[in-house]
């Protein structure tokens, strides 16, 4: 069996709609941008959050990535629980809230792939399992409220 076609889902623009999309209905209306500055290879204390899309029939797939500084996670986490701007975030909201951030961004992007595929749960976690960077399909910066945001698509095979 051959990989998934990424050809629709792997244009930054697109990945930046559906972000955008996301972030509107999830949290609010602020606006998500492209992310100005210089892509972050790493971040100092990073939380990211993934979701695979799987084909049925054999074990290709794609990966989507979110990234971001744990203080940034938090703000999103806080958006989207509706957290007052002090509060602490438990290691059980983090997971939940930036698990579906991702989630749901891995879903809408997997609506636009041309064949069937399936979504695992979301995990989160401080890194991701390794993968090589040959297996990188895109990768889109987003800057939210002052935040960076990496959003990233990865083989599986």
């Amino acid at each position: 069996m051959s990989a998934l076609d990424t050809t629709l889902i792997a244009d930054p623009a697109q990945i930046l709609g559906v972000a955008q999309d996301v972030f509107a209905a999830l949290i609010d209306d602020g606006e998500v941008l492209v992310h100005e500055g210089v892509v972050p290879e790493s971040f100092d204390v990073p939380v990211t959050a993934w979701v695979d899309m799987l084909r049925a029939d054999s074990h290709h797939g794609v990966r989507t990535m979110v990234r971001a500084e744990e203080a940034d996670a938090h703000l999103v986490v806080r958006a989207l629980l509706r957290m007052e701007p002090d509060e602490v975030v438990g290691e059980e909201d983090l997971v939940d809230a930036f698990g579906e951030i991702a989630n749901v961004v891995g879903g809408n992007l997997k609506s636009l792939l041309p064949e069937h595929a399936e979504l695992t749960l979301p995990t989160v976690a401080a890194e991701p399992p390794v993968l090589g960077r040959e297996m990188m399909v895109a990768q889109t910066p987003l800057e939210w409220r002052g935040s960076c945001f990496v959003i990233s698509l990865w083989m599986l095979v």
